[in-house]
């Protein structure tokens, strides 16, 4: 880091120094300068409404990268990941993390067992999906039942069934798994 960028604790300095219209006017200028800085502070403070809404917009971007409406899902990991990640740091909500990651897989399964061409590096993404999902759940196993959890799993372990790469048996280890958390 060079001597001219500010540090982070000249940055809180100069902003313990400010009055609130003027630290107001700072955080409007941050949510006008870019998406990911609104949905951001909607997410922070916006409450449930907000949640539902950027559940929905990361929801359609996954969605989007396999199934789009019109042509051929593209099955960029990259996308799907950052939706992910941007809904949860800007909620902090887990049920929705887990929803949106098993949704990830879903719509991976569905797309593998559709068109193959599964390569090491998204299949890769597959497991740590996985992982992630029992992460949470493991931290929070009521999100099993309220997410429908192990019924969505088997309906995507009979679509893994036609996707090869070991992912059927990987699915039926998860939901193992996730049984021993009940």
């Amino acid at each position: 880091m060079s001597d001219s960028t500010p540090s982070w604790r000249t940055i809180k300095t100069g902003l313990a120094g400010m009055d609130a219209n003027s630290l107001i006017s700072l955080i409007h200028d941050l949510y006008a300068l870019n998406k990911e800085n609104k949905e951001y502070l909607q997410g922070r403070i916006g409450g449930e409404a907000a949640y539902a809404s950027l559940r929905e917009n990361a929801a359609k971007k996954i969605r989007h990268e396999f199934f789009p409406e019109r042509g051929f899902g593209k099955a960029r990991i990259a996308p799907v990941k950052k939706a992910i990640a941007g809904y949860k740091k800007a909620t902090g909500d887990p049920i929705g993390t887990a929803d949106l990651t098993l949704l990830f897989i879903e719509q991976f399964v569905k797309f593998f067992s559709h068109y193959g061409g599964g390569d090491e590096a998204k299949l890769d993404s597959l497991s740590g999906a996985m992982s992630e999902l029992y992460k949470i759940l493991k931290t929070c196993p009521a999100i099993i039942e309220v997410l429908d959890i192990e019924d969505r799993l088997f309906d995507v372990k009979l679509d893994a069934s036609n996707a090869g790469y070991g992912i059927e048996d990987e699915i039926a280890e998860l939901i193992d798994d996730i049984e021993a958390l009940e």
